[in-house]
């Protein structure tokens, strides 16, 4: 039998009250995540040490096993509300730029009408825009006197730009001015352009709402105005919404009820809020 070397986390836990012994075995506690890289690192130390039993190809295994462990569920599930915080932040600074140009005054004169916005800020850039691969954004409502809400998050993909005119997108702003939008987009998934109607944006003073769910905005090198957007999908984050929030939470209940709150959504708030009151 392989036996790994000295006493660690195992040992502990073993030596833990029943609590800690049942969130030993929880992908999602911390115990688990701790135990889960020391056993990896202990796994490496063995398969280093000379004579090792663990060669060959139960070596070849142990390294695949242990890279699992040590690069990957741990830091990914230790991450994600990190990640999730640095979109708020990202989609904030996006907001901020927005209402900082006066070239989008076309946004700034929907905000009254508006009933949510999904920002995708340019994090997302290289790993969707070109890439492919997919992004994420956040949305936000508005709900009356309680103001804009907390932000639901999304995983996006598929997205086909057709700029007015040439440039690079980098940032996106899409305005949901349909309560039947806002419903949608609460769904498990939703193709703009076949399960709600979406369009580019109007731009300079004066703008009027078009007749659709989504009008969209996006922020390019030398290009101003509106973004056509074909067959993009928008699938709520259920992951991202548990570790923001620290509990599962449906999107209804952070949209509508406003069942919970982040801290760290002040500051995306306050910039919606701005957003609204340009002129």
């Amino acid at each position: 039998m392989v036996e790994f070397p000295g006493r660690g986390c195992a040992d502990g836990v073993r030596d833990a009250d029943p609590v800690a012994r049942t969130r030993a075995h929880d992908p999602s506690s911390c115990i688990w995540r701790a135990c889960s890289v020391e056993l990896g690192r202990d796994m490496i130390k063995l398969i280093a040490t000379p004579g090792s039993r663990a060669a060959g190809p139960i070596g070849r295994a142990l390294i695949a096993a242990a890279a699992f462990l040590v690069f990957g569920i741990a830091p990914a599930r230790a991450d994600r509300a990190d990640d999730a915080k640095d979109v708020v932040a990202d989609a904030t600074d996006t907001l901020r730029y927005f209402a900082s140009d006066r070239n989008y005054s076309g946004l700034w004169d929907l905000m009254d009408e508006a009933k949510a916005l999904v920002v995708i800020p340019k994090s997302v850039r290289a790993g969707f825009i070109f890439g492919g691969s997919g992004g994420n954004g956040v949305m936000i409502a508005r709900g009356g006197e309680a103001g804009w809400s907390e932000p639901v998050f999304f995983r996006i993909s598929a997205f086909s730009f057709g700029l007015q005119a040439g440039g690079e997108v980098s940032e996106v702003v899409l305005v949901v001015m349909t309560d039947r939008g806002v419903r949608d987009l609460l769904n498990t998934s939703v193709k703009l352009g076949a399960d709600m109607s979406v369009a580019a944006g109007p731009v300079g003073g004066g703008a009027k709402a078009a007749t659709v769910d989504v009008l969209a905005y996006s922020r390019s090198q030398g290009v101003y105005g509106g973004v056509t957007i074909e067959g993009g999908v928008l699938k709520v984050n259920n992951k991202w919404n548990e570790a923001y929030y620290g509990q599962e939470v449906e999107p209804r209940d952070i949209i509508e009820r406003r069942a919970v709150s982040n801290s760290a959504s002040a500051p995306l708030i306050k910039a919606a809020a701005l957003l609204a009151t340009k002129d």
